[in-house]
């Protein structure tokens, strides 16, 4: 009885390699499908943030001081339309902030929890901020999930 078996000898060196090389692969893979997801959603809370995000409707002339010292007058809407989101990656981590352009970034904590009044008393918060993240952030929860299982 004669055996015609395939034997397949393979060295531990290749096998190492083998092995590296498919990490290496996974985790490139891995990256490409994080930062598209986590720009999806930085892209997805601006537009979100952009709907809910208050409007100034006061009579007065809203004024705004540059950095040159200059006085400007502040379109209605500014604060809105200036939100956007940056993608950072610093070794080998990715991270997705969602910000206001310009000099509006001082508004977002007066806004969002409220701040004293000129003529005494209370402004009213008006939470934006806080709602957008805790979507975001369950959306970030929800694409790692789809990640480790593969159904991405």
């Amino acid at each position: 009885m004669s055996s015609n078996h395939n034997q397949i000898i393979a060295t531990p060196e290749a096998l190492v390699t083998a092995l590296v090389s498919a990490c290496e692969e996974f985790t490139e893979e891995t990256k490409r499908e994080l930062e598209a997801g986590l720009k999806k959603i930085g892209e997805e809370s601006v537009a979100e943030i952009k709907k809910i995000a208050p409007v100034y409707k006061g009579k007065k002339q809203n004024r705004r001081v540059t950095r040159k010292g200059e006085s400007k007058n502040r379109t209605k809407g500014t604060y809105k339309r200036n939100w956007t989101y940056r993608v950072y990656k610093e070794r080998g981590a990715i991270r997705v902030t969602v910000h206001v352009k310009g000099a509006d970034y001082r508004l977002t904590h007066l806004l969002e929890n409220g701040h004293a009044s000129k003529g005494g008393g209370r402004a009213k918060a008006i939470p934006h901020i806080s709602i957008v993240n805790e979507q975001a952030e369950k959306k970030v929860d929800k694409l790692l999930e789809e990640i480790a299982n593969g159904t991405n």
